[in-house]
């Protein structure tokens, strides 16, 4: 009779756990929040694991989503992203593609190089500035030189 009473208790346990649905695994319901847009913090909480684990889960969730390369640019550039802020916020001020920043990228090749081309362009402008002040320099003693009256005394012409 102790037999049957187990036996039936065995099988009622079993049909209760039948009963109730599975809980999915762990990485699967991080990857429900995240997709839902919850924060690393917020997934790692609600599930009550590690920040490590968190934080691999999300490594995963990303990949499966194609955007692993976001993430590893994230971790080398973190320090940098107000600054990468303020470039897309003049982007968009200034009605920039992205394309045209990257061609501008590729045509400055480096700053050094850019920094050097406006300098010399620079030093170009003054060049030019001086060789025009000397011709109009030129100008205007050639023609003094040609209202001056003829036959006056030699030193009056070497003083200008």
């Amino acid at each position: 009779m102790i037999k049957k009473i187990s036996l039936q208790q065995s099988k009622k346990e079993e049909s209760n756990q039948s009963n109730q649905p599975k809980k999915p695994p762990i990485s699967t319901q991080a990857f429900k929040r995240f997709r839902d847009g919850k924060k690393l913090t917020d997934v790692a909480i609600d599930l009550e694991i590690p920040a490590r684990k968190a934080l691999k889960l999300w490594n995963q969730f990303l990949r499966l989503e194609g955007m692993e390369d976001c993430f590893e640019f994230y971790k080398e550039h973190s320090n940098d992203i107000p600054r990468f802020l303020s470039i897309n916020t003049f982007m968009k001020r200034n009605n920039i593609s992205g394309n045209d920043v990257v061609n501008v990228l590729r045509a400055a090749n480096d700053v050094n190089n850019l920094n050097q081309t406006h300098s010399n362009l620079k030093a170009e402008i003054e060049g030019l500035k001086q060789t025009k002040n000397n011709y109009l320099l030129n100008q205007n003693a050639n023609y003094l030189s040609q209202l001056l009256p003829l036959g006056l005394p030699k030193y009056y012409y070497e003083q200008l």
